[in-house]
């Protein structure tokens, strides 16, 4: 990983990843997805890092994708031979493994968050945003729509209705908008949005581990189903964590402090 172009800290099982480009307003590089999929895969192994968070210096969250870094090479007019280029490339597999990973990722803008990097945001769990923040996916301008699930997730996140908006119409939106629409969660003043983000972290951190990976894979199950059938993963999800030494040691530390005694041993 390339430390001029990707910052990492650690700090009480929160791992901090920071897009460190200003100078090209943090464009999207080959080596930042490689950083960023080395940081996931380290979240997923680790048991003592518990979230991760994705911030950014500069003038601009990021503008997208470096596109010279990630030119597409010549296909000679095969839609095949692009499509399963496409379905390889480097940052959509790192936003299904972001998706994936059985622990939270935080998303911390400001200012403009544009083209892939509002698609990376969108394969995270939370997104918190700056007053400055502004969100757009200029793909129309290139002749393409966003392809790195720029479509498909935000459809699923915010409805037909503002994926127009921000994809046919390429219209931005600001921060409040964004918070209004169900982009972003929170939007907090820029010189509060790094503390912020860290105390949310560190919050997440502090939950208990298999409930909230549970939590995540319930929540992207049910999100697919009806009714009935979300009930179902549920059950599914309480019955594996029932018994489960972790629901015993919390539910026995919630008793000792209504109690104003200590949990037995």
């Amino acid at each position: 990983m390339s430390e001029s172009q990707l910052l990492r800290n650690e700090r009480e099982g929160v791992l901090e990843i920071v897009f460190n480009r200003p100078e090209k307003y943090n464009a999207l590089t080959r080596v930042m997805y490689e950083g960023l999929d080395q940081a996931v895969r380290d979240l997923a192994a680790r048991t003592d890092l518990r979230v991760l968070l994705i911030r950014a210096n500069g003038k601009y969250f990021s503008s997208g994708v470096d596109l010279a870094s990630l030119a597409v090479t010549e296909l000679d007019g095969s839609t095949s031979r692009f499509r399963r280029h496409y379905n390889d490339s480097a940052y959509h597999w790192v936003f299904d493994a972001m998706e994936a990973v059985e622990k939270p990722i935080v998303i911390a803008h400001h200012a403009p968050c544009l083209g892939g990097a509002l698609e990376l945001s969108l394969s995270c769990d939370f997104r918190l945003a700056g007053r400055s923040a502004r969100y757009g996916l200029p793909e129309m301008n290139i002749g393409m729509i966003p392809g790195s699930g720029g479509t498909s997730r935000l459809v699923r996140l915010v409805g037909t209705h503002w994926a127009r908006w921000l994809i046919m119409a390429v219209e931005q939106v600001d921060a409040e908008r964004a918070l209004a629409m169900g982009l972003v969660h929170q939007v907090y003043a820029d010189e509060e949005l790094e503390r912020a983000a860290w105390e949310f972290c560190l919050k997440l951190a502090k939950q208990p581990p298999e409930t909230l990976a549970m939590a995540k894979l319930t929540i992207e199950l049910a999100k697919d189903l009806d009714r009935t059938q979300g009930r179902n993963v549920e059950r599914l999800g309480n019955s594996a964590l029932y018994f489960g030494d972790e629901r015993a040691t919390t539910m026995a530390a919630l008793l000792a402090r209504m109690s104003g005694g200590k949990p037995k041993a």
